[in-house]
């Protein structure tokens, strides 16, 4: 067996992949193979709205994947200074929170959404969520938080906020041996943060494998497409 399919049976083999695949794979299939009654004809339901995002849905995975080839090159990279190389890896976890983290994020609410979980703006004037241009003006706390007060809870292994804000407001400094701490000089362990990132999303990446996403957001992505070329 290859190192990327010894990689994918361990994570098959996890608790993460197994609670994951578990709560995602029936409202995935709900909204991806939905035939629609009568009723929900005349009044389109929440997998209505599913549709309408498929294209940018299918394109923020295709940027979520660019991406993370690009993060994943930056750890062939060599520093001159260990100072430096600390500085990267920080700097690099933000881009990476901040990229692919929110992205994977982003798909995930708008899956529930679909599956009929409210999701509301905040301020005086509160609107339903319907689609990725609403969901960028959220709060990543709070996504995070209903992702987890509604079973998922590999989103908060995906993003660290923590460390995400410290970085974010340069709450830490460099030792010259490359050791990193933050204001209470505690031991900043990026590279196990780094690590729980990518074995995170990879874990994500192959429940939306396994429960069909991936290949069935292409094959009705481009449908979508063909009929636009028709017309």
């Amino acid at each position: 067996m290859s190192e990327k399919g010894t990689r994918k049976a361990a994570l098959r083999g996890s608790n993460d992949y197994k609670e994951t695949k578990r709560f995602l794979e029936p409202l995935i299939v709900k909204v991806l193979y939905f035939v629609p009654r009568m009723d929900e004809m005349m009044l389109p339901s929440r997998s209505f709205l599913f549709e309408e995002n498929l294209v940018e849905f299918n394109a923020k995975w295709k940027e979520a994947e660019r991406i993370s080839r690009i993060l994943k090159d930056l750890k062939s990279v060599t520093y001159p200074s260990q100072e430096l190389e600390s500085m990267s890896k920080m700097l690099g976890y933000l881009g990476m929170v901040e990229s692919l983290g929110v992205t994977l994020v982003d798909m995930l609410l708008l899956i529930l959404i679909a599956n009929e979980y409210e999701v509301h703006t905040r301020g005086p004037y509160s609107i339903h969520v319907t689609s990725f241009e609403e969901l960028a003006d959220i709060d990543l706390g709070f996504k995070l938080k209903f992702l987890k007060d509604n079973g998922i809870n590999i989103a908060e292994k995906i993003v660290d906020r923590e460390l995400r804000n410290i970085i974010a407001h340069l709450k830490f400094r460099i030792l010259e041996n490359g050791d990193i701490r933050d204001r209470g000089n505690n031991r900043v362990l990026v590279d196990e943060k780094i690590s729980r990132f990518w074995r995170a999303v990879d874990t994500l990446k192959l429940v939306f494998e396994d429960c069909l996403l991936l290949k069935r957001l292409a094959e009705l992505t481009k449908k979508d497409t063909d009929a636009v070329k028709k017309e």
